[in-house]
């Protein structure tokens, strides 16, 4: 037998069977493809079957694994992730503000100038309200200032233990003296125009007598007395002494308006104080 024959047939020593299996299994570099995928890849070291080895192997995936893991459970973000930065306020969002405040300012002065605009309107009401009034009132005292136009040239009132009665105007009125109390009325017939009388208390007395016997009156009686009068235009007046004068009803004067009476009185009448072109 040779010594080639029997080194190829003799059975190869533990050593060099371990060593030609980890030879073996050293994997083989992938080659870079085309696109050259793969170029940067650093290739996998080997791996020893044994039970040291893959101990020693193990403690790089399992960190690897345990730091993916953390990250994920930590929620922390990715390098691709941006980060969150704080809001800037931007020329658009400040043009917007002030179109809202600037909307906001216009309604209010809006409403305030509606308000004062109906205010102002109220208070023109009320003041063409008033004028209105006024002009009625002024026109109605013309009228009644018209009406009364002969009635205030006309004056009755008692001086001690006299009667005065005055005529200021130029026209002819029919006169009488009334007492309500005891219901008689006596006709002075005829007061000249311009002209005033002064009537003693005694001496009425004595003329109601003498035509009316059956009247019985004094001289504290007489304190009731009052004038009525009729002025042209048919309108009844009546004045208390020394009062205003006022409308009252009409009443139809004595069959001689125009004829002067023979007492003392008409006889002695004076010019009034003033006389009236009316």
């Amino acid at each position: 037998m040779s010594d080639s024959g029997s080194a190829e047939n003799a059975p190869p020593a533990p050593g060099d069977a371990a060593a030609a299996q980890a030879h073996e299994r050293v994997p083989v570099p992938p080659r870079a493809g085309a696109d050259g995928a793969g170029a940067g890849e650093s290739p996998t070291p080997p791996v020893a079957e044994g039970g040291d080895g893959a101990r020693q192997a193990a403690p790089p995936a399992e960190a690897g694994a345990a730091e993916a893991g953390s990250g994920a459970a930590g929620g922390g973000s990715t390098p691709d992730e941006p980060s969150a930065e704080p809001y800037r306020v931007s020329v658009r969002d400040l043009g917007r503000f002030a179109v809202a405040a600037v909307t906001v300012v216009a309604a209010l002065a809006g409403l305030i100038l509606g308000i004062r605009s109906e205010l102002y309107a109220g208070r023109e009401d009320q003041r063409a309200k008033k004028a209105e009034q006024r002009a009625v009132d002024e026109q109605q005292r013309a009228n009644e200032a018209r009406e009364k136009a002969y009635a205030d040239l006309v004056d009755f009132y008692r001086m001690g233990s006299q009667v005065i009665v005055v005529n200021g105007s130029s026209r002819v009125m029919a006169m009488r003296l009334t007492l309500p109390g005891s219901h008689v009325r006596w006709d002075l017939d005829l007061l000249q125009p311009c002209k005033q009388i002064s009537i003693a208390n005694r001496s009425m007395l004595d003329s109601m007598a003498a035509e009316e016997p059956s009247v019985k009156l004094v001289e504290e009686d007489l304190a009731q007395l009052r004038l009525e009068f009729m002025d042209p235009l048919n309108r009844a007046w009546i004045r208390n002494s020394g009062g205003a004068v006022a409308r009252t009803a009409g009443w139809q004067p004595s069959g001689r308006p125009f004829m002067v009476s023979s007492e003392s009185w008409n006889s002695t009448a004076q010019d009034a104080p003033a006389c009236g072109k009316t």
